[in-house]
């Protein structure tokens, strides 16, 4: 099959390599990425688009005549904090890198952006098209969303695509219904009282308190939540003092909580707060906890059921498959999901083959034949699903 929007996302497939390599050669983290929201900005300038900021350092655009529904694309932008160790010429050197895959995504949407533009009076609505800063700290999306992302236009439905080296370039991927875990942290210090190590009776040993939590927060899951249920709890963060015979002031205790089912991680919520207070005041501390917290992302059925015949006219009847099982990871695109129903896929995107690294490892490579797939997957199922609903 012969797809004309593909076509043209191969026609500037070198133009779209260009945005991937500086993104992925700059790459900034969290809120803080003045150089890339500068970049993609003036890209969208050059289209003939008019970006506009959205919350702490989004950027949207607007794409169609302005009548009949909304549908929004997104693409993330921010990188980790990590470094890259890959021997890749256009690697990155500054401490952080794109090892998500997100310096793709934003380039997915500057493919899509000029595609878009191009074909703007085939298109039957409007297409808005996000990008997103901060999801790697599960809060951009959420303050887009804040500020006014899903109005004016009023936004009806939400696609957005992730790279993954766990299919072939040109396999695309999708989970209906719950599509990826709700994420909660838990970031504790708790205040004791420091002391000699002679004199353990006149201190209060901050690092026993944090013990103690950590034994019974890892019975939770295990004894206190059906079999069948889905979740893990996983302190990956503990400690406190400086030398063996001082009892330390403080001590810290880092969480993270998964799971799949609302009612489940309702109640672990709950008791990890309740244990951490019991178990504190029991060892006659004092404590400050932070939370942090993402939903579920959910894949809307009928959404799903919609878009995927278009996703077919483009990358061929065999290659999007339906995947059994939810994302064990968290992408807080959910926040969208909350809102507006989505469909969240996965592009393949493996760049080595079976000796391939996973995301978020310093070495991993991702194909560059994917930018075009992607570009033009989203911009055509925008098109296509305003056409079909215009007038409804």
């Amino acid at each position: 099959m012969t797809n004309d929007t593909l076509l043209k996302a191969n026609e500037i497939k070198d133009e779209l390599v260009g945005y991937r390599r500086h993104l992925h050669q700059n790459p900034e983290i969290g809120f803080d990425l003045p150089n890339t929201v500068a970049y993609v900005e003036k890209a969208l300038l050059n289209m003939g688009l008019e970006p506009k900021k959205v919350g702490k350092a989004g950027l949207v655009v607007t794409i169609g005549n302005g009548n009949g529904k909304t549908i929004l694309l997104r693409g993330d932008m921010d990188a980790l904090p990590m470094e890259e160790t890959t021997d890749l010429p256009f690697k990155s050197t500054n401490g952080y890198a794109h090892t998500c895959g997100h310096d793709i995504h934003t380039t997915f949407m500057l493919g899509a952006a000029k595609l878009l533009k191009e074909k703007e009076n085939e298109i039957n609505g409007t297409v808005k098209i996000m990008f997103q800063p901060a999801e790697e700290i599960g809060a951009g999306a959420k303050d887009m969303a804040a500020n006014g992302l899903l109005e004016n236009p009023k936004v009806d439905a939400a696609l957005a695509l992730h790279v993954t080296p766990d299919l072939e370039v040109g396999k695309f991927g999708y989970k209906p219904g719950t599509a990826a875990s709700s994420l909660d942290g838990f970031f504790l210090k708790v205040q004791g009282k420091g002391g000699h190590s002679s004199e353990p009776q006149k201190a209060i040993d901050p690092l026993m308190i944090v013990n103690a939590i950590y034994n019974q927060m890892n019975t939770l899951v295990g004894k206190e939540i059906d079999p069948k249920e889905r979740a893990v709890l996983v302190i990956g963060k503990m400690g406190g003092g400086t030398v063996a015979n001082i009892i330390p002031d403080t001590a810290h205790l880092d969480a993270t909580l998964r799971s799949f089912n609302p009612e489940v991680r309702d109640y672990l919520f709950k008791r990890v707060q309740e244990i951490i207070d019991a178990t504190v005041k029991m060892m006659r501390g004092t404590y400050e906890l932070e939370t942090i917290s993402t939903p579920s992302l959910y894949n809307n059925e009928e959404l799903c059921k919609q878009v995927a015949p278009y996703v077919k006219e483009v990358i061929g009847e065999n290659n999007l498959q339906i995947d059994e099982e939810p994302l064990a990871g968290t992408e807080d695109f959910s926040y969208i999901s909350q809102l507006v129903p989505t469909m969240f896929m996965w592009a393949g995107s493996n760049g080595l083959g079976d000796k391939n690294y996973p995301l978020h490892n310093p070495n991993i490579v991702l194909d560059e034949g994917v930018l075009p797939i992607g570009a033009a997957v989203v911009a055509h199922s925008a098109i296509r699903w305003l056409n079909d609903h215009a007038g409804s």
